[in-house]
């Protein structure tokens, strides 16, 4: 259902995007991979390149519109078009009273504008192509529905990404271009304060997921049949702490 796909997926350096990606490329589809760290960016090109996929990496701020302008242009020079948008970029927060106004404003920038911004690009190329079978994949988080204490600022953000996405299904229902909004729960990845024999135990304790987990909740909305749209899939571990 994916073969030939043009896929973008921001946050591809990170564990569900590189994840994300892995199944992608083994389903076929052809990607535009972009994150900011570019050694951990190219790493995951060459290895999705020695299992035979046609992968391109962008390192990029996509909190910065002349990151995503970049990204974009490589998905038209490399892909010729898309299908298919991926939106997983983030970054995590401390409480608000810890925070400067460059930190927390990066926060919106990079968790919820990037996603507007990408989303906009992704959705004029969708149309160029005809549309019917477009998708947009926006992963969000469980955390606006567990609103912790000490993360008000990424709540804000996520929040945002909820409402946006649920709001902008509706407007692209007319042009069968379908949007999916993934609200996992704590999942295994750098973005934890946690070293990684830590979270190899706390997923093993069912208190945080692998992140090909989410990677397979959002290859599911990915390969549904096109009259079948996944509005909002919540995925959680067992032991999801709920404070």
């Amino acid at each position: 259902m994916l073969q030939g796909k043009r896929v973008a997926i921001t946050g591809a350096a990170g564990g569900v995007g590189r994840a994300v990606a892995t199944k992608m490329i083994e389903a076929g589809a052809r990607l535009v991979v972009t994150d900011r760290p570019e050694a951990d960016l190219d790493a995951v090109v060459r290895s999705l390149r020695e299992l035979g996929g046609e992968i391109e990496g962008v390192s990029a701020d996509l909190a910065r519109q002349d990151g995503v302008d970049e990204v974009f242009a490589r998905v038209d020079c490399a892909l010729g078009g898309l299908d298919v948008l991926v939106a997983c970029a983030g970054i995590g927060s401390g409480p608000l009273s810890e925070m400067d106004d460059a930190g927390w404003r990066q926060v919106i920038a990079t968790n919820l504008c990037s996603y507007v911004a990408c989303t906009k690009a992704a959705i004029e190329r969708i149309r160029v192509g005809g549309g019917d079978e477009g998708m947009v994949i926006m992963v969000g988080s469980i955390s606006v529905h567990i609103k912790a204490i000490g993360e008000s600022v990424y709540n804000a953000s996520k929040g945002g990404v909820a409402l946006f996405a649920e709001t902008l299904r509706k407007e692209l229902i007319a042009e069968r271009i379908r949007l999916t909004l993934i609200e996992p729960g704590a999942i295994a990845t750098s973005m934890q304060p946690f070293a990684p024999d830590e979270r190899a135990a706390l997923v093993e304790d069912h208190q945080m997921l692998p992140p090909a987990e989410v990677a397979e909740a959002v290859m599911f909305a990915a390969t549904r049949p096109a009259g079948v749209d996944v509005v909002t899939l919540r995925i959680e571990p067992l032991r999801q702490k709920i404070w």
